[in-house]
């Protein structure tokens, strides 16, 4: 899982980039939010995510909020921090979880028989 292995290694471990990546995200909302709050608080959010992504009734729930996660951390990196590996890996994070989305969803338009109450529907709106 690419969220565990950012959150444990990256975050708490506090390797130097990610540090200097914080802190320069604490620069930008001007210190309101110190380095270590912003390091420690988005690792322990990724691993919660983390975890609902691997229960198997808690992942679509887990999907959403990392798509919702990763949005912030895409204009983050467009508006703050600039493009780099860490950019390409939140985007690939994103795209991971948006086709989890979109190959789950339960009115699935691909391949799937349309349900009796849809056609008569259909056919009552025809008439």
């Amino acid at each position: 899982m690419n969220l565990l292995y950012a959150a444990i290694f990256l975050k708490f471990v506090g390797v130097p980039g990610s540090v200097a990546l914080f802190t320069q995200m604490s620069q930008a909302v001007h210190g309101l939010v110190s380095q270590p709050v912003f390091r420690l608080g988005s690792g322990a959010f990724e691993t919660v995510v983390a975890i609902l992504l691997l229960i198997p009734k808690t992942a679509k729930l887990g999907a959403r909020l990392t798509v919702v996660w990763m949005t912030a951390v895409l204009l983050s990196h467009i508006f703050v921090l600039g493009y780099g590996w860490f950019f390409v890996d939140a985007l690939m994070v994103m795209a991971l979880a948006v086709i989890y989305l979109l190959l789950t969803r339960r009115d699935s338009r691909w391949g799937e028989p349309e349900s009796e109450g849809t056609m008569a529907a259909l056919e009552t709106h025809k008439n």
